[in-house]
């Protein structure tokens, strides 16, 4: 298994976020943090690039739906996946 990178720890949010869209001020504390894997698809153009692990950290307005995303922070493997016959 590849070694990771010590990671950057996300940053404190404020109390409150207001909405882009409908400039609603919503609470930060109702804010999820969700934890993607990003895999991305190889191409002739893009044959290598490395996996990734996204954390993100979003909140829903309370008075649109509107999600925003607060903070974020993506963890590259180290070993990327080469492709070096696409076809």
């Amino acid at each position: 298994m590849a070694k990771r990178k010590k990671s950057v720890p996300m940053a404190d949010r404020p109390g409150t976020s207001e909405c882009p869209k409908c400039r609603h001020v919503n609470k930060t504390e109702d804010a999820r943090t969700l934890q993607i894997e990003m895999r991305p698809v190889l191409t002739k153009q893009v044959f290598a690039f490395p996996d990734a692990l996204a954390e993100v950290s979003c909140l829903r307005c309370a008075a649109c739906g509107y999600w925003m995303c607060l903070d974020y922070r993506i963890e590259l493997d180290d070993n990327p996946e080469m492709d070096l016959n696409p076809d």
